[in-house]
């Protein structure tokens, strides 16, 4: 990763600290929180504070806005990732090396846009937890800088679930194709989430910043796992699962409709982390409280839901059976292989099979199909859903 040049007529620094007001001092120190740089408690309590905004920011002010988010962000990827010599794809090749040298420059370039820094005035000037002044940013007018922004400022609020409830309601964060596939559980307030356009996430700039956080995805979603047996609550195990699930699937189709099924890797990798041995659904399940539900049925999808990450080897192990059948004069052969080699490295098959194995004992109305009656009997199956008392 890289970041722009300064202007060859830029003044030179000052010798001396470089004066700001009050209110851009506090501007500076809540992006500096948004970017990972600033203590998580100081920098929520100034998000929740109100200070009067000025008529417009100085020029020293605008000069370390843009120093911060350049060096900050550029930093976070290549710590993030950036810096392992590894293989994507490019063009359904193969390409080796750490990101700055499988991507041009001008590929891997990060611009923000005006949204970003109208954001950090409102963050500064507002409660945000009890604004009542409009911000907003369209999702289709933000750049992929923008984007990994405001990821990266929404992770570092996910610590205040007040501040959380009213940035999730904006476009800038409801919209952004990272925030679901990093913490999905924490995107939507309802059973049926409303999901993002995955697609642009397998081009350009967004493909490389994806490419950079596969590790840290995998991490993420690796230490998200093994904390939902800690869930006590139904209601929350369900909401959290069906949106990991549907943003998981969907992210999944999309990649593997764009050939970039190196950038699911994270999703194989967790999986791998997690099924070192075999897992019983109470690993998911075990922090729940009560009897749960009423309904049978409830029940069932709430725990189903639990293993959404489990549930996605299903897509995994399909790439890897189509893998198997690409010839070696087929456009897709190098990325075939590459997936394949993945898969071994992984020890997919046997993740597989003790994913589907886990998944499996949350179905115990359903019997083997060779014992089905036949068809138009009228005889009631195990397959036939049915409710019973708690």
């Amino acid at each position: 990763m890289t970041r722009a040049a300064a202007p060859p007529n830029r003044p030179p620094e000052p010798d001396g600290p470089r004066q700001v007001s009050k209110f851009e001092f506090n501007l500076l120190r809540i992006l500096r929180f948004f970017l990972g740089h600033f203590p998580s408690d100081q920098g929520l309590q100034l998000v929740r504070a109100a200070i009067t905004r000025p008529e417009c920011l100085g020029g020293t002010a605008v000069d370390l806005i843009k120093d911060s988010l350049s060096k900050a962000c550029v930093l976070f990827l290549v710590r993030a990732g950036g810096w392992r010599n590894d293989r994507f794809l490019r063009e359904n090749n193969p390409t080796g090396g750490r990101a700055w040298e499988r991507t041009s420059l001008e590929e891997r370039t990060l611009e923000f846009s005006r949204h970003v820094v109208e954001f950090l005035l409102w963050a500064t000037a507002e409660k945000i937890h009890e604004t009542k002044v409009a911000w907003d940013a369209p999702a289709k007018e933000l750049s992929p800088a923008d984007e990994l922004f405001f990821w990266l400022a929404f992770d570092a609020c996910r610590a205040d679930p007040d501040v959380v409830a009213v940035l999730r309601k904006k476009s800038a964060f409801r919209l952004n194709p990272l925030c679901w596939i990093s913490f999905p559980g924490d995107m939507t307030e309802s059973d049926e989430p409303t999901l993002p356009e995955f697609r642009p996430l397998f081009t350009g700039l967004r493909a490389v910043v994806l490419e950079c956080l596969q590790p840290h995805l995998a991490g993420r979603w690796t230490r998200s796992e093994r904390a939902k047996g800690q869930i006590g609550d139904w209601k929350k195990m369900r909401q959290q699962g069906r949106a990991e699930f549907a943003a998981l699937r969907a992210f999944l189709e999309a990649a593997g409709q764009a050939n970039r099924t190196d950038l699911g890797r994270f999703v194989l990798k967790t999986n791998a982390a997690l099924f070192q041995t075999d897992l019983l659904p109470v690993f998911w399940t075990g922090g729940l409280q009560g009897s749960g539900p009423p309904r049978l049925a409830d029940r069932l999808d709430t725990q189903r839901a639990a293993l959404a990450v489990p549930r996605q080897m299903e897509v995994l192990d399909g790439w890897q059976q189509q893998a198997l059948y690409v010839g070696y004069f087929d456009d897709e052969y190098q990325a075939s292989q590459m997936w394949k080699q993945d898969w071994e490295a992984a020890d997919g098959n046997h993740v597989a099979a003790r994913a589907r194995a886990a998944v499996e004992m949350l179905e115990p109305l359903r019997a083997p199909s060779s014992s089905l009656p036949p068809a138009g009997s009228g005889q009631q199956t195990e397959d036939t859903p049915v409710d019973r008392p708690g």
